[in-house]
């Protein structure tokens, strides 16, 4: 191998010293050493720009490799959530059981006065008529007789109803609770008024009562109409005779 890589390089020096003396002959090419320096900073320059095209591959990949924190990984920003937030429980509410709750089928008699009760709320309010003969709620410390309320069948054996208030209203006989809008409020009992319609929704009490159409929707802020379905689950509560003409 040695002798062949010496026979090699002395033809190679035989061929550029009979370039340096055509080129010295035409005034075109430099002498002989001068060509061989040429070569030797070209293969060098050669092999420099390969080394440094390999080191600058491997710096790509060892960037990519860090980056992605390694191969077949993926890469997770810092900080973001992999776990869905847990949802916080809804306070649930014990449902209040008063041995004063009309028995069997929960729908009172039409001459008994009865607190319509929210049992399954939290503060378990009243309806009540207010004086100037609005609905709103009230707590059962602060219930009067404005909160006592008769459920009279449209006709016997009926299952529609007037909600007839259980003492005398302001205008001197009891009134019937009558849709007004978003808001419910006590007028004189006419019972050709569509909006004056009760219906009870539901197989047992606790009832939904719609009233027109809009269910009552009772809360400790007050009582709003809402569609069927999304009204407040009420329970009759046995308060004695009502008082008055309720028949």
């Amino acid at each position: 191998m040695a002798e062949q890589r010496g026979e090699d390089e002395s033809l190679v020096g035989q061929h550029l010293a009979a370039l340096a003396d055509h080129g010295a002959r035409i005034g075109r090419l430099a002498p002989t050493d001068q060509v061989r320096r040429r070569g030797e900073q070209r293969r060098r320059h050669t092999r420099l720009a390969s080394v440094a095209g390999g080191l600058a591959v491997v710096a790509v990949f060892v960037g990519v490799f860090t980056t992605q924190g390694g191969l077949g990984t993926k890469d997770v920003p810092v900080g973001t959530e992999t776990r869905p937030p847990s949802a916080s429980a809804a306070p649930s509410v014990t449902p209040k059981v008063d041995p004063s709750a009309v028995p069997g089928t929960g729908i009172p008699a039409h001459d008994r006065a009865v607190w319509l009760q929210a049992t399954t709320t939290s503060g378990y309010p009243l309806l009540s008529a207010l004086p100037d003969e609005s609905i709103s709620a009230v707590g059962e410390d602060a219930a009067t007789e404005r909160a006592w309320f008769a459920l009279v069948p449209m006709s016997p054996g009926a299952k529609e109803y007037l909600l007839k208030t259980g003492v005398a209203a302001s205008f001197g006989e009891p009134g019937c609770v009558t849709s007004d809008g978003e808001r419910f409020a006590v007028k004189a009992c006419d019972a050709s008024r569509d909006d004056q319609r009760v219906v009870l929704r539901g197989q047992a009490a606790p009832y939904e009562v719609v009233v027109d159409g809009r269910a009552l929707k009772i809360s400790a802020g007050g009582v709003s109409a809402v569609a069927p379905g999304q009204g407040t689950p009420l329970t009759f509560i046995d308060r004695g005779t009502a008082q008055g003409t309720v028949g």
